[in-house]
C-alpha cells in the first residue's frame, strides 16, 4: 500500500501537546465523561487508551482528544490550542461532579511502531494491521527509541493512516461522520451525550456518497479548486499529502487521476 512508504516507526515528543488529570472520585469522573464525550469510558482500561471527541447540541466536533487510564486515574491528551475550549465544554458540568481538571507537568511522547511489535504495548490509541500509535505516560524526557522522528513524521504517519488532527481552526466544522471519526472515536451502543441522536441518525438513516480519503500527489501537481482540502498539506522532497472526500462512485470506478495515490480507511480487525 501506498502508506507503507510514508510511515516512520520511532518516537518523538509532542511539543505541542498537553496532559490534563481529572481529579475527583473516579467513579465521578467516568459519570461526568461518559455523559459528554463520544467514546465509552466503561471500555477504558488500566494502561489503555483511547481516541475521543465533544460535540455541541448539533452533533458538531468541538474537541478531539486522547484518554489515558493509569492506576485508576484518567487523563486527557489535548492539542494545546483546544484546551480552552475542552475546559469551557466541561464547565457547566463539573460542578455537579465535583470534578476538577488540572494540568500536568508531564512530558508527552508519541510512539509509532509496527502492529506486530510487541516491545510497547501500553497506551495505544490507534491501530490497524500494519501499525499502531500510542503514548508514554510516565514523564521521562529521554526518547525511548534509536529512531527519533520529528513533527512532520508524526503528521505524515497520522494522515496515512487516516487519524485527522483536529485544530482549533476545525471547530464547528465537521460532524465525526465527515472526517471518519464515526469509526475511531464514537460509540453507538453507550448512553446519551451531547449530539448523539444527531450522530446516530446519520450512521443508522444517511446515505453517505462521499468518502474521507488521503491523498498523495505528486509534489508538482497542480490540486483540483473544486476538491475541499481538509487539515494541512504536507510536502515531502517528491510528493504532497492532504485529505479530501471524493464520491464513491468515482473512486470504485476508477474514474480518479492516475497520478493521485488515495489511502482508504482500513477496518482496524
Amino acid at each position: 500500500m501506498a502508506q507503507l512508504n510514508l510511515i516512520k516507526t520511532g518516537s518523538l515528543h509532542l511539543h505541542n501537546h498537553k496532559m490534563l488529570k481529572f481529579e475527583g472520585d473516579i467513579n465521578k469522573v467516568e459519570s461526568l465523561l461518559q455523559g459528554q464525550v463520544t467514546s465509552d469510558i466503561t471500555e477504558l482500561a488500566n494502561k489503555n487508551a483511547q481516541l475521543s471527541c465533544i460535540l455541541d447540541h448539533k452533533g458538531f466536533i468541538q474537541a478531539d482528544f486522547i484518554l489515558l487510564r493509569s492506576n485508576d486515574v484518567i487523563y486527557v491528551v489535548i492539542e494545546n490550542s483546544l484546551e480552552v475550549n475542552f475546559r469551557n465544554q466541561l464547565k457547566e458540568f463539573i460542578k455537579f461532579y465535583k470534578v476538577e481538571i488540572n494540568s500536568c507537568d508531564l512530558s508527552v511522547m508519541g510512539i509509532i511502531s509496527a502492529t506486530n511489535d510487541d516491545s510497547y504495548q501500553n497506551y495505544i490509541f490507534y491501530k490497524n494491521k500494519q501499525y499502531k500509535l500510542s503514548l508514554r505516560l510516565d514523564g521521562s524526557r529521554e526518547i525511548m527509541s534509536d529512531k527519533k522522528l520529528t513533527e512532520l513524521d508524526w503528521k505524515i504517519a497520522n494522515k496515512a493512516l487516516l487519524n485527522f488532527l483536529f485544530s482549533i481552526e476545525d471547530i464547528n466544522k465537521y460532524r465525526p461522520n465527515e472526517i471518519n471519526y464515526d469509526k475511531s472515536r464514537v460509540s453507538f451502543t453507550k448512553g446519551c451525550y451531547r449530539g448523539q441522536e444527531i450522530v446516530a441518525r446519520v450512521h443508522h438513516l444517511g446515505v453517505n456518497r462521499r468518502e474521507f480519503v488521503t491523498v498523495i500527489a505528486p509534489i508538482d501537481k497542480k490540486i483540483d479548486t473544486k476538491l475541499k482540502i481538509h487539515g494541512e498539506i504536507l510536502e515531502l522532497s517528491n510528493v504532497k499529502i492532504f485529505n479530501t472526500h471524493f464520491k464513491r462512485d468515482d473512486i470504485e470506478n476508477k474514474s480518479i487521476s492516475k497520478s493521485l495515490k488515495l489511502i482508504r480507511f482500513q477496518d482496524p480487525s
